[in-house]
């Protein structure tokens, strides 16, 4: 009989890569809803959008559907989430020492490569004629300003008012991009477009780092 190596147990050679295809299978089927969601809305629009469309492009019943995303909006905005999410996980990865602010900063410039801007990119510009799904990714932002909150306040001994208003302006300032990008610049999902609106996001978080010098040292 096989025994298993020292300091391991049959139960933790055996649990976690069970647990891995779980996961994986799980995140397989939220993705292929996600992407099937985006398909019906980029070839019929908001009005093709429902549930059981959805459910059925993506090779799932109505019923899992719903037991992924409560709404079909929710089940739009993953890029917007996953982007988000990512930015966070960059912050997380940071080494030590860097102060909390740069820290932050770094992360969501560092989030902001051509695989995961696309995605978001064009949801961006697709909520124009959906409010709803503006909404909710208004949402999102404001939901991972308060995530940035909750880790600066364990990372930071700065007082509350100070670090809640950086958490929200650091989001704010990047969404604020997104709507520059979509509004002056005229936005697209061209290779020229995308990398002017990498450009908007980095500039306007260096405004921010340096405390918006353009209207401190402006002339009254």
């Amino acid at each position: 009989m096989h025994e298993p190596s020292a300091g391991a147990s049959p139960e933790a050679s055996e649990q976690p890569p069970e647990m891995n295809r779980r996961e994986q299978n799980k995140a397989l089927t939220r993705q292929a809803i996600a992407d099937a969601a985006l398909d019906l809305l980029r070839t019929g629009g908001a009005d093709a959008l429902t549930a059981e469309r959805v459910a059925e492009a993506a090779g799932v019943s109505r019923r899992t559907f719903f037991n992924y995303f409560p709404t079909l909006e929710s089940a739009l905005n993953v890029p917007m989430e996953d982007f988000l999410n990512d930015a966070l996980a960059h912050m997380a990865r940071l080494p030590a020492g860097v102060p909390v602010a740069d820290a932050a900063l770094r992360a969501m410039r560092e989030s902001v490569d051509d695989e995961a801007l696309r995605p978001v990119a064009e949801l961006f510009l697709l909520s124009i004629d959906n409010p709803q799904l503006e909404r909710l990714q208004l949402s999102s932002w404001n939901d991972c300003a308060e995530r940035v909150l909750s880790i600066m306040r364990e990372v930071s001994d700065a007082p509350e008012l100070i670090t809640a208003a950086f958490s929200h302006a650091l989001l704010g300032t990047g969404r604020a991009a997104f709507l520059y990008w979509r509004s002056a610049l005229n936005g697209d999902l061209s290779p020229a477009s995308l990398a002017e609106l990498k450009q908007c996001i980095t500039e306007a978080l260096g405004q921010l780092r340096d405390g918006f010098p353009a209207f401190v040292h402006a002339p009254r």
